[in-house]
């Protein structure tokens, strides 16, 4: 069996935790995929590579985590695992990626894999898996210890309004990306641009007033084992194509309990260890509903942390991955 140098490319830079800026999903993807290949007995090294880290050698495969062209210097084979939402449509952006020709695919998408396989190609389901040795059931926090609590950012007026502002009748703890931009601008600046500027919608008012920043990621699972409801929500994209988020399975594997929005593989998948809802008024009867019952919280909560350790483990994927690999 041939003993591979693997690379993972993300679009952004490097150190995104550390930023002021949103903190990139793909590089907490990346580095825990690239941790787990390590564990393969036949992966000499795996590393996460950014247009701020660059291969300094050609490897034995590239994986794109994003929309990036093969770039034959960094590799010799190269694989997109196509993991992101697309505003044009998963669908559509397959279509170009097809005409890139990649050596594999990998896909979060059963929907999308199987449309690929009938125009021909190959490639592979590949769902998101957690990290089990950095999620895991922790000490509850008081300090963390919402009503109920989110990570995460924007995505798009309607499914915030929907899904996330519901919760502002709570004890609410939201963490991410949500302030208001309030750089001191020059009046020349002001005035070149004042009628390109857009109103602040409502909802973001909202919650930049409720926002508490960035969290520590090492606070993370302390969180989703600490508050009482944790939310997720999804892009429309990643509903159209049943995707189930990577925040579904951190928080499972951290015996929190989720009320989350509806995809439909998500609901048949995870239907005994997740709480679905249709948001608005749905959702706040659901979060009053399971604050007040939380011994039925507790055995959902279980449900869910049994199903990821047995069928989510960032381990198991990698191991797909990497066997993926070894066919093309």
């Amino acid at each position: 069996m041939e003993i591979m140098d693997i690379g993972l490319y993300i679009n952004g830079a490097k150190n995104s935790l550390d930023s002021k800026s949103n903190v990139l999903g793909e590089e907490l993807l990346g580095e825990a995929i690239c941790r787990a290949l390590t564990k393969i007995k036949n992966v000499k090294s795996a590393v996460l590579y950014a247009c701020n880290y660059l291969p300094d050698r050609k490897l034995d495969f590239m994986v794109y985590l994003n929309d990036t062209e093969p770039n034959t210097d960094w590799a010799r084979r190269h694989i997109l695992y196509m993991q992101n939402a697309y505003q044009e449509g998963s669908d559509l952006a397959l279509r170009r990626f097809q005409k890139i020709k990649y050596d594999g695919y990998a896909f979060i998408s059963k929907r999308l894999l199987n449309i690929h396989i009938n125009d021909g190609y190959k490639g592979i389901y590949l769902p998101f898996g957690v990290d089990t040795d950095f999620f895991y059931p922790r000490a509850k926090d008081k300090s963390l210890s919402f009503e109920v609590a989110y990570v995460g950012n924007d995505k798009g007026q309607y499914r915030t309004t929907n899904y996330i502002c519901p919760a502002l009748n709570f004890d609410f703890g939201l963490f991410g990306n949500w302030y208001l931009s309030r750089r001191k601008t020059s009046p020349l600046r002001k005035l070149k641009f004042w009628k390109k500027r857009r109103p602040v919608p409502e909802y973001r008012k909202m919650l930049a007033n409720v926002s508490r920043g960035k969290i520590p990621q090492e606070q993370v699972p302390i969180l989703y084992s600490s508050a009482n409801v944790n939310l997720n929500y999804t892009t429309q994209d990643s509903v159209d194509w049943g995707v189930i988020t990577a925040r579904t399975f951190d928080v499972l594997a951290c015996k929190g309990f989720l009320i989350s929005d509806k995809t439909s593989y998500a609901e048949t998948l995870l239907k005994d260890c997740v709480v679905f809802t249709e948001g608005g008024d749905d959702l706040v009867e659901k979060i009053r509903y399971y604050i007040n019952n939380p011994k039925k919280t507790e055995e959902i909560a279980q449900n869910g942390y049994e199903y990821v350790i047995k069928n989510g483990s960032i381990d198991s994927r990698a191991q797909e991955l990497f066997n993926y690999m070894q066919e093309i």
